[in-house]
This record gives structure tokens, sequence and C-alpha cells, in this order.
């Protein structure tokens, strides 16, 4: 494993003009620190006693907004509310992320000034599930913390995506402290529509993902990425919106919003700041 190479051969830009979608840690396969490094956590404090809690995760798209899903969100909780972002974590048991390489910057918790909702977004049927977060101040760009490309005009059309994020993936009895990725396949939406359709409409605003016994991300993933790599970049094509009780069961996928329907949502509702 080699760390920050100076070159790279395929650079990728965002509609800010962002580099994007690249990991400064060059080796494959490769599943450690600064590997996926778009991956942020979402915070809720206790405002009395100070407590956080990660229940959800989202996407850097720049260096001021977080991209995650609505009900992550509004999720409402006894004495827990809102607070921000943590980037540039791997592991929650150490305060600086170490590898045989090199040693990690520290986290950044970033506060959030507010939050842009879908104004279509449903909590029954999870319509429309995808959010803005708009961040106080600037994340300062790391070897763990980068933004992830939009697919702006990339069809993609491949058969299997990468879910990165914090929570247990089926098999798991309880959430490791560190980053988890996983490969899953990328099905027809039908085969969602035959699983929920009868109460939550399945539509070309979603993905369908998963369905292979034992394989699936489960509780605490809500909001986390879908990405594909093409070109030696990564596009996030997809954001974690529900899933089934039986996580991991045969033939049960999950549900994600489909972020190629939503980039011009995305663009026409992303803040842009001067001289911050």
């Amino acid at each position: 494993m080699v760390c920050c190479p100076t070159t790279s051969t395929t650079h990728s830009t965002n509609f800010n003009g962002q580099l994007c979608g690249q990991s400064m840690v060059a080796a494959a396969p490769y599943n450690r620190i600064g590997a996926y490094p778009w991956v942020a956590r979402v915070i809720f404090k206790n405002a009395g006693s100070g407590e956080t809690k990660f229940p959800c995760s989202g996407s850097i798209i720049s260096n001021r907004v977080v991209l995650t899903a609505a009900h992550c969100v509004l999720t409402k909780t006894d004495s827990y509310k809102l607070f921000g972002v943590r980037i540039g974590e791997w592991s929650s048991k150490t305060d600086l992320d170490c590898g045989q390489e090199f040693c990690a910057l520290p986290h950044q918790d970033i506060t959030i000034s507010h939050v842009i909702v879908h104004p279509g977004y449903e909590q029954r049927t999870f319509k429309d599930n995808i959010a803005l977060l708009v961040l106080n101040d600037r994340a300062n760009f790391t070897v763990t913390a980068q933004p992830i490309c939009l697919p702006q005009h990339w069809a993609g059309g491949s058969n299997y995506g990468l879910v990165i994020g914090w929570g247990k993936i089926s098999g798991q009895h309880e959430a490791p402290p560190f980053q988890q990725v996983i490969q899953l396949p990328i099905l027809g939406l039908q085969q969602c529509s035959h699983v929920y359709g009868r109460t939550i409409p399945i539509t070309e605003n979603n993905l369908c993902v998963g369905g292979l016994a034992g394989r699936d991300v489960c509780e605490g993933f809500g909001g986390s990425p879908l990405v594909e790599e093409q070109g030696g970049s990564y596009f996030q094509i997809g954001i974690l919106s529900f899933g089934s009780d039986q996580c991991g069961a045969p033939g049960v996928p999950s549900v994600y919003t489909n972020v190629r329907r939503y980039v011009n949502w995305i663009k026409d509702n992303i803040p842009t700041f001067r001289n911050k």
C-alpha cells in the first residue's frame, strides 16, 4: 500500500469544479484508512449529557455540503437532536487512525447550518428520500476526507455497486467500530416491487440492490452511499433508503434513492459560498 500518490491517470470533477471520487491511498484491494474518503457520519447530540450518536451516514459532495437520506435528518429521538457531521474517520475506537504506512489526521466534527430536504419527501413511502446538510464551516480535504463524484454525464451500467458506511452487515451481532464496505448486485426494479410494492411504490427514482442470502447492509447504514467506479473515479449512484427487517434474507433486496434522478435538484439547491 502506498499513501498519497502525486499523480493520477484520471481526473474527474464535480459541478463545482472540485476533483472528486479519488482515493489518495493507492492499492487494491484495500478497504482500510482512506480507501473511501467521501463517507461522513451524521451526528445526533444529547443537549444535556453531550453524548453523541451516529444513526446514519452520508457523503461529502463539496467542502460545505453532505448528501444523505431525508429520513436520517428528520429522525425524532428523545433528547437527541441533529448536530453535525463527522468526516475523516475510519475507526471510532482511536483518536488517530493509523495503518502500517501512515497515520491519518484527526477526524473533523462540523456543525450543521441548515438542512435542505427534498420537498416531495414522504415519510411513509420514502418518496424522494434525499437531503442536503449544509455545514457551518468548510471541511478540510485530507487523505481521509474527499468529495465523491455525482453522475452528471454518465449513464453507468455496472451490475454491482459498493456500499460504504458504519453499521451492521448481515451475520454480525453488533456493529464494529470501523467503516465497512460491501459489494452488492444491482437488480431490476421489479424485484423490489415484488417485495415491497403492495405498501411502498417502487419507481425509477429508486434502485433495487442486494437480495443475496446472508449478504446485505443492515441497521446503521441508512443514508450510506452506493458507488460505482469508472475510469479511476468513484461516482455515487445511490443513497440507502430502506430495507426489510429480514436483513440478508434470500431474495429480499434493499431500496436506494437513485442519485442520477436527483442531480439537477442537487445542483439547483446546493449553496454557493464566496470568500468562505
